[in-house]
């Protein structure tokens, strides 16, 4: 009988946790009926959308016309519901501006104006600018390790981590190409597939820095570090725990890296980057609404971590040409 009344506890408090979570938007009134008219006829206000079919007389109630949409038009993200939402967060915000109100959220986003059809255009630039600047690291770190520190008698280099960085700069790329794609359309897919990545990623993130900081390089020891943090990764992942493996694997990896014990010469890019990139993590918690409907404090967050990026593959190259180094001195 305790068993059934804890249950019935738990249940009642994730159900009023969900309640909770609702965003202001969504439980306006005017809003929701905005929106719930424009699903029975395709239209937010006098707003009418082309690609939204409304129903033929007879049809079953079952089949709704939002549930039909031709696949072109899905894989274009331009489907009606999103576009419901949308007009209809304008022009609730707009009626609120008038009022002196300022603006709330809709399904836990900020309102943000689209430009080209992208959800959060500032977002999505600075994406795409993180991931060429990892693709940039990840280049000019493979010329360093197999055109300028390859040694000529067995063509390999005698630095011990290069795979493991070329793992991460392949799930750094992944990560910020769906971030990317994520904030052109938020989308249940889009967003599944953008936090799993940056957990993945933070995940591995921790594990090279465990590795490197404590110079593992038997290949059986590597296995019995990674595999357990691995595990705690991808167990997040299916549980959707995606915040606080972020949140877990970042911290630790931060503290973890601040005992890589290198030569004072480059060991303030390490500095930089820990120190930055815990002070970029202010703007996740002091959330703001866009200004101009634009760039929120999410958006200045993925602006930091440009920088940073540029500096940390620096770091990565300078400890390869440090590894190299004292392991030719070694040989000798």
């Amino acid at each position: 009988m305790a068993d059934c009344y804890w249950i019935t506890f738990l249940v009642v408090l994730f159900c009023l946790v969900g309640a909770f979570d609702a965003s202001a938007g969504d439980a306006d009134p005017l809003y929701r009926a905005c929106f719930g008219q424009c699903k029975e006829t395709g239209c937010a206000g006098e707003t009418c959308f082309a690609h939204c079919n409304t129903p033929l007389n007879g049809s079953s109630s079952n089949d709704n016309w939002y549930l039909k949409e031709p696949l072109y038009l899905w894989l274009k993200q331009a489907n009606c519901l999103s576009d419901c939402q949308y007009h209809c967060m304008l022009q609730r915000e707009t009626e609120r501006a008038t009022h002196g109100f300022g603006p709330v959220k809709y399904h836990g986003k900020w309102p943000f104006k689209r430009v080209f059809g992208l959800q959060e255009p500032v977002s999505v630039a600075f994406s795409a600018l993180n991931l060429a600047m990892h693709l940039h690291g990840w280049l000019s770190f493979f010329t360093l390790i197999y055109y300028k520190l390859q040694s000529n008698a067995d063509e390999t280099t005698c630095y011990n981590y290069t795979s493991l960085w070329h793992i991460y700069a392949f799930l750094s790329i992944n990560s910020w190409l769906w971030s990317a794609i994520f904030h052109g359309r938020d989308m249940d897919f889009t967003e599944k597939l953008d936090y799993s990545s940056a957990v993945l990623l933070l995940g591995f993130s921790l594990i090279v820095s465990v590795l490197r900081s404590f110079s593992v390089k038997n290949e059986a020891t590597r296995v019995l570090v990674a595999a357990p943090l691995l595990a705690f990764t991808i167990t997040h992942i299916l549980m959707e725990h995606e915040s606080l493996c972020c949140d877990s694997c970042f911290s630790t990896s931060n503290l973890v890296n601040l005992g890589w014990n290198k030569p004072s010469s480059f060991r303030w890019k390490l500095w930089t980057v820990v120190v930055g990139g815990g002070l970029a993590m202010l703007l996740e918690i002091y959330d703001f609404p866009p200004y101009q409907g634009l760039v929120d404090a999410h958006a200045l967050w993925h602006a930091t971590t440009i920088p940073l990026t540029y500096i940390w593959w620096s770091f990565i190259k300078d400890d390869a040409k440090y590894g190299t180094s004292n392991s030719s001195k070694k040989d000798e």
